[in-house]
C-alpha cells in the first residue's frame, strides 16, 4: 500500500514536471497537462479521452491540484538540495535566507508558470487550498532547520514566515537583476522580522480577540482570500512582530 502511494505521488510530480514547459502557453490546464503526458510517453497506447480521464482522477480540482503538487515537488526539492548543502549557516535568519533562495533558484526557470499561478490561487474557492500550501512550505523551511517547537513559538514562526516568504516571492517575480541579487537585499530587509522572532511572546487572548472581530476586519480591509492578505502585509512599511 505505502509502495503504491509513492508511485502515485510520484506519477503526479511527473506528470506536472513534465506540463510546466507548457503552462505559460496553456495555463495550469489539462491541455498543459496533456502536452506533457505527451512528451514524457504517459500512457501511449491510451486515447486523449481516455488519458483525461486519468488526469481527473488524479487531480481531482484541477488547476489548484496540479499548483498544490508543484509546491509540493519544489518543496521537497529544497529539502533534498540543503541537506547535501556544505557548509550549512549557522544563524537561523541565515538558514532561512539561502532556503528561500533556494526555494526561488529552482523556481527560476518556471517563473512565468508560478506567476500564472497566483491568479488561480487567488480565487476565493481555493483560499483554504492557497493557505494550506503556503503553511506547508513555510513548515517544511523551518523543519529542514531543525525546528522543533511545539509550543505558541510554533505558530509565530510560521506566519511570520508566511509574510517573509510571500512578500519576497512577490518581489521575486518582478526582479530581473542577474543571480537574484535584488531579491535577495529585498529578503535581508524583510528577515529583519525573522530575527524577533524569539522575542514573540503575545497573550493567547490576543488571538481570541483577532478571531471575534475577524469577520468585520475582513470586510473593512476587502480581504477575501490568502493573496489579499499578502498584499496587505507587502503593503506595510517597516513591519515587525515584536
Amino acid at each position: 500500500m505505502v509502495k503504491k502511494q509513492a508511485d502515485h505521488i510520484q506519477v503526479k510530480f511527473d506528470l506536472v514536471r513534465a506540463m510546466l514547459p507548457h503552462v505559460p502557453f496553456d495555463g495550469w490546464s489539462l491541455e498543459a497537462l496533456e502536452q506533457g503526458a505527451i512528451d514524457i510517453g504517459f500512457e501511449p497506447k491510451e486515447n486523449i479521452d481516455t488519458r483525461k480521464e486519468i488526469f481527473r482522477d488524479l487531480f481531482k480540482n484541477g488547476s489548484i491540484d496540479f499548483i498544490d503538487t508543484f509546491s509540493e515537488m519544489i518543496d521537497l526539492e529544497v529539502k533534498n538540495t540543503y541537506e547535501v548543502t556544505d557548509p550549512k549557516p549557522e544563524r537561523v535568519p541565515e538558514k532561512v535566507k539561502i532556503i528561500i533562495l533556494m526555494r526561488l533558484s529552482l523556481c527560476q526557470k518556471y517563473k512565468e508558470a508560478v506567476r500564472s499561478s497566483l491568479p488561480i490561487t487567488a480565487l476565493p474557492k481555493n483560499s483554504k487550498k492557497s493557505i494550506n500550501l503556503l503553511y506547508r512550505t513555510c513548515n517544511s523551511i523551518w523543519r529542514i532547520i531543525g525546528d522543533k517547537s511545539t509550543d505558541f513559538s510554533f505558530y509565530t514562526k510560521r506566519v511570520s514566515l508566511a509574510a517573509v516568504y510571500s512578500s519576497t516571492l512577490l518581489f521575486w517575480l518582478n526582479d530581473t537583476s542577474s543571480d537574484q541579487e535584488e531579491t535577495s537585499f529585498f529578503l535581508d530587509r524583510r528577515l529583519n522580522d525573522i530575527s524577533k522572532i524569539p522575542n514573540l511572546k503575545k497573550p493567547f487572548n490576543l488571538i481570541k480577540k483577532v478571531s471575534t472581530n475577524i469577520n468585520k476586519t475582513k470586510n473593512t480591509l476587502k480581504i477575501k482570500s490568502v493573496f489579499d492578505v499578502l498584499k496587505k502585509l507587502n503593503q506595510i512599511k517597516n513591519s515587525s512582530f515584536s
